[in-house]
């Protein structure tokens, strides 16, 4: 099948015959490969796997958000503020019930996280699980109310208030309705490659958009998975963003944090909320931070 035709019927079967505006914005339509440059009247969200095999085997996933579409719009996903001025700045969640419960269309991980300052050796030792109390690295930012502080060391993606994606060091926090931080590395700013040089192999989330603000990419590579999928570099990762077109973009939390998820339909009409890659460990970590999408008329995330 010629892969237009291809993505049509595909388009076709996902939204089960229901292509209407509303319907796409409920659920992400899944492409066998990428659509097409010239292909016209798409659905706003789009995912499709892209994968390498050479120098090393790596699975991609792509999700594409049409920041132009009336029905849909990005947003930051935060889990609770367990102690309001304390020092825990949120708690960990599984991203399915994260996403779940504040009404994403699709959403990755975000920002990295820390033990709380004075966490003895024996709570560091337990490692990342469900309602463990963390500190957010880097911005974040939820409905224009501030989470967390940008790291001035931390690259941070944002959308401000007319929804317009952006990434830098330090922004403005008052322009900033939604954001979260780069973990590690800032890969493209303007449209130029700016990741350092690097060789380390990792599962990666990677954030970015398009110069003209339209499209918005989440993106995850797994890793730690030989022979399926063994991870991909920095350098790597920020070629493989400018492939898809972005003007800017930032490396995520990654490792084991790494994960897409998305509600997607069935063939039977039936829509479910799941996981798009494969972990490293096996299965989602809790997390505390995720950046994703929803529907416009979708009731508001819980303030942070």
């Amino acid at each position: 099948m010629r892969p237009a035709l291809r993505i049509a019927a595909l388009a076709t079967l996902t939204l089960g015959l229901r292509c209407t505006a509303l319907a796409a914005a409920e659920a992400v339509t899944r492409l066998e490969a990428a659509p097409l440059a010239e292909a016209a009247d798409l659905p706003p969200l789009l995912c499709w796997p892209e994968t390498w095999q050479t120098p090393r085997p790596v699975a991609f996933y792509v999700l594409r958000v049409d920041l132009h579409h009336p029905d849909v719009e990005v947003f930051t996903l935060l889990g609770d503020d367990p102690d309001g001025e304390g020092p825990a700045e949120a708690k960990l969640e599984s991203p399915l019930s994260l996403a779940e419960r504040l009404g994403a269309v699709a959403a990755v991980n975000a920002n990295a996280f820390r033990h709380l300052p004075g966490a003895d050796e024996a709570e560091r030792r337990r490692g990342w699980y469900a309602g463990k109390l963390v500190d957010i690295a880097g911005l974040a930012a939820c409905n224009g109310v501030l989470r967390s502080p940008p790291d001035g060391k931390l690259a941070s993606f944002w959308v401000d208030h007319t929804g317009r994606p952006a990434a830098g060091m330090a922004p403005e926090t008052t322009q900033v309705r939604h954001g979260v931080s780069a973990w590690i590395d800032h890969l493209i700013q303007d449209g130029q490659v700016v990741a350092r040089p690097d060789t380390q192999l990792h599962p990666r989330t990677l954030l970015g958009s398009s110069a003209d603000g339209r499209y918005l990419f989440m993106v995850v590579a797994d890793g730690r998975q030989k022979g399926y999928s063994e991870g991909v570099s920095l350098t790597e990762s920020a070629a493989f963003m400018r492939q898809l077109g972005c003007h800017y973009a930032v490396n995520l939390d990654g490792g084991g944090s790494s994960i897409l998820v998305a509600r997607t339909t069935d063939p039977d009409g039936a829509t479910a909320l799941r996981p798009i890659n494969r972990p490293s460990g096996g299965r989602p970590r809790p997390i505390p931070v995720m950046f994703g999408v929803r529907r416009k008329t979708a009731p508001a995330a819980a303030a942070p």
